[in-house]
């Protein structure tokens, strides 16, 4: 399959900042750390109860600190936490490894400005950048905040006949260049590695094709005694988070940041 990159990039950009501003009764800042562009949402409450790294979604390819916004102000007003939004480097011309390492440059900022309690959240492919920032972080994480997130990148789990979720050639493209194989069979399937995770809240759709990959993540993490809590959404398809149905996903979030 043949990808324009940056077509993928321009189309997805101006897509998001067509969109109108979703109002926010808080503070958003622009900031640059460790080379890294970032933006920071802090909400209008005396305590911020924890912080959070936020790792948008987009193939690993595509998106950029405009393309989430709206939920990462969602996020940060639901959930009363400041939320950190990390411009992490993309595939073809990085690697997943230097996505990873861009999360936990946020990381170490938010640790750096005396967050005792940090989480990482990631939906769809920024699931994957924020379990194997977890995977590597010397931080010790509050929880991991999962929707519909990327967790086998070989797709061998990938469920063709639910009919909502990414595109899959598109998926296999990216995965490839974010892992540097060339045969898909070699990418990383990212829930052999949980024993390392905090406490971790996935929320996924009933119709995404990605389903089969979360229950994997919880089967994994069950076995090696990690806690985590996996939410279906019944009938909701992968990019759930645009609508208003992200409100139950906060919902489980809340749960596990008042627990920890």
């Amino acid at each position: 399959m043949t990808v324009d990159v940056q077509r993928l990039r321009r189309d997805a950009h101006e897509r998001a900042v067509a969109r109108p501003r979703r109002e926010f009764a808080g503070a958003v800042d622009d900031l640059t750390h460790a080379g890294v562009a970032m933006r920071r949402y802090v909400p209008a409450v005396d305590a911020p109860a924890a912080a959070v790294v936020f790792l948008h979604g987009g193939y690993g390819l595509f998106g950029d600190l405009e393309l989430q916004d709206g939920y990462c102000r969602r996020l940060a007003e639901r959930l009363g936490v400041v939320v950190l939004s990390v411009d992490y480097l993309l595939a073809p011309e990085s690697t997943l490894d230097d996505a990873a390492a861009d999360a936990l440059a946020g990381l170490e900022l938010l640790v750096g400005d005396g967050f005792a309690r940090v989480l990482l959240c990631g939906d769809s492919a920024g699931g994957a950048v924020a379990i194997r920032a977890a995977q590597r972080s010397a931080v010790p994480l509050a929880g991991l905040l999962l929707t519909n997130p990327n967790v086998d990148l070989t797709l061998a789990s990938y469920d063709a006949a639910r009919p909502a979720g990414p595109d899959r050639e598109l998926s296999a493209t990216s995965f490839r260049a974010w892992a540097r194989v060339s045969d898909l069979a070699d990418a990383p399937r990212l829930d052999r590695e949980v024993a390392r995770l905090p406490s971790v809240v996935v929320v996924v759709g009933t119709l995404d094709s990605l389903l089969p990959e979360s229950r994997a993540l919880a089967q994994a993490c069950e076995r090696a005694g990690v806690a985590c809590r996996v939410v279906e959404l019944e009938g909701a398809e992968h990019g759930f988070v645009g609508t208003d149905r992200a409100e139950e996903a906060l919902a489980a979030f809340r749960e596990l940041i008042d627990r920890v």
